[in-house]
């Protein structure tokens, strides 16, 4: 069935049932307005020129005395959804059935006339009904294809979301035990990020950050700072020297009104420390076994991307790394999430349920626990969470670093020698560790030699500069106040190391068919040491674990020039 006239300069109008003499009238007073008028006498016969496919612009139906709620249900009955939506009808009676017309509105009509009707009202109204119909039609139309581009947008939006977030998630950090995380979006967007990325040193390194705003606008300005952490991760840079990095290059990327809060964690098993920078993060919190904060990591630095580089701190907070207990960081949108009544889920909530779930299950229990607070289908902000269980991330480690220590024969690489010499303050400035790890993954050598390399290199590098040049002593290091405070001692000291102070490292890889081996050879103008009575004193007394973990990850370890040159042979 079609109700659609073809286009035409005339209004195509058929009416249904009238009067005869009512009929005549409006056909020989109709036409000359543009509207051409063909009568039908049956609803019987308005089916059979349906079925024959005539069209018409408008339906006008006389609904007669009698037996005019029978006359709507054949009506509707006759024209279903579609044919209702491709021309307007028009009803004519006389009766005072209200109920029959709130049908007939309900069902879709587009206008009632009372009997009698005037031929030139009838015509104004068939006029406006079909300029009221296109226009819905139109209306309609366009909603069809808002919808649709809607509907694509989002799919689109989604897929796009996947992607890249997936990416930025899945392909930049490392699967870890003992560390847990939590993303939430509030749209397909979020602005959120939770990483954790292995360094060769075997330190783990875990990101948070929260970008201003919500959306892909916020979101894509994740991905310069999620580049800098994989990658300077990746070729062992320090802490300080990550955050530095970031917030150059977001502040030369990012817009004057945008930034990026963060907070940034290292966990150093073979220091057996923590270090943390939070800038414009809510505190990371440190718990013992029970749950119980034990310390927090206020936010002390701004956010990144505000700051130039020379006003910019990126000095870090250091503290024992505990052997039980936890460490958790959370965005505001956990702390600001509101329920029906506008209050905030708050600290108190966050540290009950803290304490609840020491002993495991937290990820779940949190989310639950702000699902039920909120009692909304989703969250007001992008929330995002971290949890990492010391007791179980160091175990996971150190199987992973003594695993690590089997002897890797890559008798392919040629011999090679590398060396760098540093004076006062590039001492400071440069990541030697760094530099040395990245020339040997360059060179050839698998990740595994690589990471036990770079291990080496870091404790021995730290030794001459702690010990030879700064003259620290590790005693300090006994408790953990004193822990605190030998690092803001070298922090101090290391700002005013002399100019004429060096420190030299060179590599040297052997290779003669039947034996490779990397020689590292560490020296330093500093103090040396009674090397014959430190090395004599008891395991645990080697400074620390940095001299056993040399012993065990390298075939030999000697020194020279009254303990100014360390000599190592890894193979």
């Amino acid at each position: 069935m079609n109700l659609v006239a073809e286009p035409s300069a005339s209004i195509s109008a058929l009416i249904v049932e009238a009067d005869a003499g009512l009929l005549e009238a409006y056909q020989q007073t109709l036409p000359p307005q543009g509207i051409h008028l063909t009568g039908v006498s049956s609803l019987a016969e308005l089916e059979w020129l349906l079925q024959a496919g005539h069209a018409y612009d408008v339906l006008i139906v006389d609904l007669g005395k009698t037996d005019a709620s029978e006359r709507l249900d054949w009506l509707i009955s006759l024209l279903g959804p579609q044919e209702l939506d491709k021309a307007p009808v028009i009803l004519l009676g006389d009766t005072q059935d209200n109920l029959l017309l709130e049908r007939f509105q309900v069902w879709g009509g587009t206008d009632f006339l009372r009997l009698p009707v005037a031929p030139g009202f009838l015509a104004m109204k068939t006029r406006m009904a079909i300029e009221s119909h296109r226009t819905l039609q139109t209306s309609n139309d366009q909603k069809k294809q808002l919808e649709k581009l809607l509907h694509d947008t989002r799919r689109e939006g989604e897929m796009a979301s996947y992607i890249f977030y997936s990416n930025l998630l899945d392909q930049n950090t490392d699967s870890i035990r003992g560390f847990n995380r939590y993303i939430n979006g509030c749209t397909d967007f979020c602005a959120d990020l939770v990483l954790a990325r292995f360094s060769p040193s075997g330190s783990v390194f875990v990101l948070h950050a929260d970008a201003m705003g919500h959306g892909l606008s916020a979101t894509i300005t994740l991905s310069d700072l999620v580049d800098v952490f994989h990658s300077m991760v990746n070729k062992g840079y320090a802490l300080p020297m990550i955050v530095r990095e970031m917030n150059r290059k977001l502040h030369a990327k990012l817009p004057p009104d945008r930034f990026l809060a963060a907070a940034l964690i290292e966990i150093d098993i073979q220091h057996e420390q923590i270090s943390v920078w939070n800038g414009g993060m809510p505190p990371v919190q440190l718990l013992n076994r029970k749950g119980e904060v034990d310390s927090l990591f206020e936010s002390r630095n701004m956010a990144l991307g505000i700051l130039d580089t020379l006003a910019f701190d990126s000095s870090v907070e250091r503290l024992p790394l505990p052997h039980e207990g936890a460490l958790f960081g959370c965005s505001d949108g956990v702390l600001d999430q509101r329920n029906e009544l506008g209050d905030a889920f708050g600290m108190p909530r966050l540290l009950s349920v803290l304490m609840r779930n020491a002993a495991g299950g937290l990820t779940g229990a949190l989310v639950s626990e702000l699902k039920n607070f909120s009692g909304l289908p989703s969250f007001d902000d992008d929330v995002s969470f971290y949890y990492v269980h010391f007791h179980e991330l160091i175990h996971f480690l150190e199987q992973r670093q003594f695993a690590s220590q089997g002897r890797y024969r890559q008798f392919e690489i040629a011999p090679f020698d590398w060396s760098l010499t540093l004076q006062g303050g590039q001492i400071v400035a440069q990541e030697l560790p760094a530099m040395a790890n990245e020339f040997l993954r360059e060179m050839g050598l698998n990740q595994p030699f690589c990471q036990r390399a770079f291990t080496v290199i870091s404790e021995l590098i730290n030794n001459a500069v702690d010990h030879g040049l700064l003259g620290l002593s590790s005693d300090i290091k006994a408790d953990p106040e004193g822990f605190s405070e030998y690092f803001v001692l070298r922090d101090k000291m290391l700002r005013q190391l002399k100019p004429d102070a060096w420190l030299s490292v060179s590599l040297r890889w052997q290779n003669d068919r039947s034996r490779t081996c990397l020689h590292v050879c560490i020296d330093h103008s500093g103090e040396g040491f009674d090397v014959e009575r430190v090395m004599n004193r008891p395991k645990n007394e080697l400074s620390g674990r940095g001299l056993i973990l040399i012993q065990k990850l390298a075939a030999r370890l000697d020194y020279e020039n009254e303990g100014r040159r360390a000599l190592v042979i890894l193979e």
